[in-house]
């Protein structure tokens, strides 16, 4: 992707001291040395250990022990997005870039649901693993969904878990509800952006939806459904670059057409070897990391920007990006190592 910098058009003096208290909260972001620090560290506790001694995160994992680092995580999370809307211009902006995890919490609560399971009221460890970073509470989205009363949440999402109990009684397959709830993340993300009238907001959105379109449409290809048109035209979003009716039209193909489809887009490349993971693996993480960093490049003109939404936009990113680096080093320490086999 080659960003033009110097063609930004988004100069929003609104955010003038915004921007200032984003550049501060920059300088604390980790760097290589401090994650490779983490990953050569012994065990979990000496992980958390590093960990506590770095700025925010020393009151962030404040009286956890190192087995409830997620914990830990998300209150980081909690207190990053409690920080920004306390100085952001337009708090309701933070708000859209943290539905990601009542998403999160909504789908792990209603999988529970659907299984009839009983641990939306077991102590911990047993009870589900939630996020306290969302916009809505843990505890009233427990409630909504145990209860079935949606009064205290947002009418979007009541709406949405109406739909999905819908959904659930002729589709339970997880990976469908999990497709199922993140269009409805990215159609209420485009449009709540819509109203902001902003082209690098706009453009952002629907490099989220070529991202969830192409994927969703690869993982479809690989449940070999024989409705496998309805689901794409169930799941698939509108107003990304690639036109949903287009990647629709191509259900009647084998996968391999895809790759030929956007074979002259910046997309044709990754598609190919993702093709080729998928017969190899049967998995699309190189894809996902493709996105996760084009997505990241294009928001990295917040670097270049004196004031405006584009530093927000990329500091959120890259502090999530972080704490997700973070989940992966953590989890990967609570694995025991296999010892070196001695040759003496």
């Amino acid at each position: 992707m080659t960003l033009k910098y110097l063609e930004v058009p988004t100069k929003d003096t609104r955010y003038t001291y915004a921007t200032g208290r984003i550049r501060g909260l920059e300088i604390h972001l980790l760097q290589e040395a401090d994650l490779n620090r983490l990953r050569e560290a012994g065990g979990i506790e000496e992980a958390v250990e590093i960990l506590n001694k770095i700025g925010p995160y020393s009151e962030s994992f404040k009286n956890l022990s190192p087995e409830r680092f997620e914990k830990g995580l998300g209150e980081e999370l909690k207190r990053t997005y409690q920080d920004l809307r306390s100085f952001c211009p337009d708090p309701e902006l933070v708000d859209l870039f943290w539905l990601d995890y009542d998403f999160h919490n909504l789908k792990v609560l209603l999988k529970l649901h659907v299984q009839k399971q009983p641990p939306l009221s077991l102590a911990p460890p047993l009870e589900p693993e939630l996020s306290p970073a969302g916009t809505e509470d843990e505890e009233i989205l427990k409630e909504a969904v145990r209860e079935a009363d949606y009064f205290r949440l947002a009418p979007e999402l009541k709406t949405l878990i109406q739909e999905v109990a819908v959904l659930m009684e002729t589709h339970p397959h997880p990976q469908i509800l999990d497709s199922f709830m993140d269009r409805h993340l990215l159609e209420w993300l485009r449009t709540a952006i819509e109203d902001y009238h902003d082209l690098f907001l706009t453009h952002f959105v629907e490099l989220r939806i070529d991202s969830f379109n192409i994927q969703s449409f690869l993982r479809i290809k690989l449940w070999e459904e024989a409705n496998e048109r309805e689901l794409l035209e169930r799941v698939l979003v509108e107003k990304g670059t690639v036109e949903k009716m287009e990647l629709v039209q191509l259900s009647s193909q084998p996968k391999e057409a895809l790759g030929d489809r956007l074979d002259k887009t910046d997309y044709g490349e990754p598609v190919k070897k993702a093709l080729e993971e998928l017969d190899r693996d049967g998995s699309l993480f190189g894809l996902e990391e493709f996105f996760d960093s084009y997505i990241l490049e294009y928001a990295s003109s917040g670097y270049y920007i004196t004031f405006g939404k584009e530093p927000l936009v990329n500091y959120m990113l890259l502090k999530k990006k972080e704490i997700r680096l973070l989940r992966q080093i953590l989890r990967e320490k609570l694995t025991p190592q296999p010892r070196a086999r001695s040759t003496g």
